[in-house]
């Protein structure tokens, strides 16, 4: 009798079964965290002037403007505050507001962490609608 010599073939090509698993736990990994990241941001909406034709409407109901200067100086509705004084200002105005909306306007060479700070007090205090402008001088 004669045996038969089966060549077994050598797999030498790359095994994808260990990549596979990783990929597989990243997709899930990000899937989970995903909901996180949308869930505690602070969310600015483009405000709608450029389909007004470039202007704010009369009747429109923007009870907050907040302009940041170069200098460090904050101005509520065009008149001079500090920021401990918006922080209790600004719920007396919001309070008056249907909308509840701030529009948030900076120069140039303002610090974008002075922007998301002030970003972030507004949402604190009650805004539900923040826009942010950026413009280059002091109105």
């Amino acid at each position: 009798m004669r045996r038969r010599h089966v060549e077994r073939r050598r797999n030498d090509g790359l095994i994808v079964n260990s990549l596979v698993d990783i990929a597989l736990s990243l997709v899930i990994g990000f899937m989970v965290s995903l909901p996180l990241f949308f869930e505690n941001g602070i969310f600015v909406s483009a405000p709608g002037v450029a389909q007004a034709g470039g202007a704010v409407p009369a009747g429109s109901d923007i009870k907050a403007n907040i302009f940041l200067a170069n200098d460090g100086r904050i101005l509520l509705n065009e008149t001079l505050v500090s920021e401990d004084s918006l922080r209790v200002l600004l719920p007396r105005l919001l309070d008056r507001s249907v909308a509840r909306r701030v529009v948030i306007s900076n120069e140039e060479q303002v610090l974008y962490d002075d922007v998301i700070r002030i970003l972030d007090m507004t949402k604190q205090v009650g805004a539900s609608d923040v826009a942010w402008l950026r413009t280059k001088t002091a109105p």
